[in-house]
């Protein structure tokens, strides 16, 4: 789900603080810079590292 998406939600919930925060979120977001092919990476490192199931200490 995307910014926009979540402030149609708001915006459906009457939610004028909810819809206003997501549109800044999504408007940030349209101005940052792409990202280079190494923080692609990186993300791509993070993000699997995140999916895979952690071993709790007992």
């Amino acid at each position: 789900m995307n910014a926009e998406a979540k402030a149609a939600e708001a915006a459906a919930r009457g939610d004028k603080t909810g819809e206003a925060y997501w549109l800044h979120v999504k408007k940030v977001v349209d101005q940052a810079p792409p990202l280079s092919n190494e923080q692609v990476s990186r993300l791509r490192v993070l993000i699997w590292s995140d999916a895979e199931p952690r071993a709790t200490a007992a």
